[in-house]
């Protein structure tokens, strides 16, 4: 897929952003060899770590710490480009990215600073064992349940445990958790190197992002050294906004923006590379074709439309990210966790249409397997099962009606 093949203000797959921090070579690279590896089932291993070597992970870190300083809009307009080129890749840097975003907020905490020096390594963290009192989706548990046993011959601390919906944790150099430990039974977070004891098998059975480690991660009987665990973030203060999870929202329909672009993108080339039209058609050639002019000016429209709409949701989110400790934070995160359930419910109905028109315009020219253009559908519906939109529906409603707010928990 080239950069180019758009012009006249269409769609291309690198912004000049992408293009002025070094990424055109491996995003373009990334998306001509998508359809290969959905076909083979291969692991973007080598894709995902050209990735870090480039600093993707790092972006936001300040220039003089090993990053580019980027704001949070500009990380999101990159991440976009890498998943119009392959969502999966965008996808398994979520759980780091948001690590990253979190510990800036408290970058002279030991843990955190601990996540940033790895970040500045050009190595990704992950999320590690849990367990868990919640007893629904989302909610918040109300007490810490893995362990941390402290292991006196070896002086580490030893803990063994799964991670659900693991993903990005293939790809991933540590990982992060939050645990009791044995000595003196206090809640701690730790920080967990790679390696012995940790799982690298997939067993990720979605029709949709197959490639993104999403199953479960194992860890057995790892090790934690004592200088790699650290005290609990501090409580919050009242004044504090509730919602501390918007990101994961924004950054998921970002991912489905980055396809619908990838969809039109590729609607060009499907219609150029078709051969005949059918006999009842008005043209010879298909690219002539007015019903097929008009679908493909329909997809450009409906995929800028539901990138202008995240769009609108990272603006919110840059705002609230700006007010973080001010007296506007709670306004402006709530308008963010708001704006970010509007753009679900809007892109997460457009973009599925988008992908199936995309059948349309090729008709039974696309339906082989070879060019997996069926990919971009079950990509997009498994990236917009994550928090259903039927929810953030209802409180749309609700809150339009009532006043009522947002949830606090995960999924807003």
């Amino acid at each position: 897929m080239s950069e180019t093949t758009i012009n006249h203000g269409g769609p291309r797959l690198v912004s000049p952003l992408s293009a002025s921090l070094g990424f055109s070579e491996a995003i373009a690279d990334i998306a001509s060899t998508a359809a290969e590896r959905e076909r083979a089932h291969r692991l973007p291993h080598e894709e995902i770590a050209r990735l870090k070597v480039l600093g993707f992970g790092a972006l936001r870190l300040p220039s003089d710490a090993g990053g580019q300083g980027l704001s949070l809009s500009e990380l999101l307009v990159v991440a976009r480009d890498i998943a119009a080129a392959d969502s999966n890749i965008a996808h398994a840097f979520r759980n780091h990215l948001w690590q990253v975003e979190a510990s800036l907020r408290r970058r002279d905490h030991p843990f955190h600073a601990h996540v940033l020096d790895l970040t500045r390594q050009k190595k990704t963290v992950g999320l590690s064992f849990v367990e868990t009192d919640a007893v629904a989706a989302g909610a918040r548990p109300s007490q810490v349940l893995s362990k941390l046993e402290w292991d006196e011959n070896r002086h580490v601390y030893v803990g063994s445990g799964v991670k659900v919906y693991a993903t990005g944790n293939l790809y991933n150099d540590a990982f992060v958790g939050v645990a009791v430990e044995s000595r003196e039974g206090r809640a701690v977070q730790y920080v967990l190197d790679r390696g012995e004891g940790v799982g690298n098998d997939d067993d990720w059975q979605g029709f949709g992002q197959r490639l993104t480690g999403s199953g479960t991660a194992k860890f057995h009987a790892v090790s934690v050294p004592a200088a790699q665990v650290y005290p609990v973030d501090p409580p919050r203060t009242e004044e504090a906004a509730p919602w501390g999870f918007t990101f994961h929202q924004v950054y998921l329909s970002n991912c489905i923006a980055g396809i619908a672009r990838r969809v039109a993108l590729d609607a060009v080339e499907v219609l150029r590379a078709r051969g005949r039209n059918f006999y009842h058609g008005e043209a010879a050639h298909p690219t002539d074709e007015p019903v097929l002019q008009a679908l493909l000016g329909r997809i450009r429209a409906y995929a800028a439309s539901v990138e202008a709409t995240a769009d609108r949701a990272i603006e919110a989110l840059q705002r609230a990210w700006d007010s973080y400790g001010t007296s506007d934070e709670y306004e402006t995160t709530l308008a963010a966790t708001l704006s970010a359930a509007e753009a679900k419910v809007v892109i997460d109905d457009l973009a599925p249409q988008i992908a199936t028109w995309l059948i349309d315009l090729g008709s039974g020219t696309v339906v082989s397997r070879v060019g997996a253009l069926d990919r971009h559908w079950r990509n997009i519906k498994v990236i917009a099962s994550h928090n259903p939109r039927l929810y953030k529906e209802r409180l749309l409603g609700q809150n339009l009606l009532t006043g009522q707010l947002p949830p606090t928990g995960a999924f807003f």
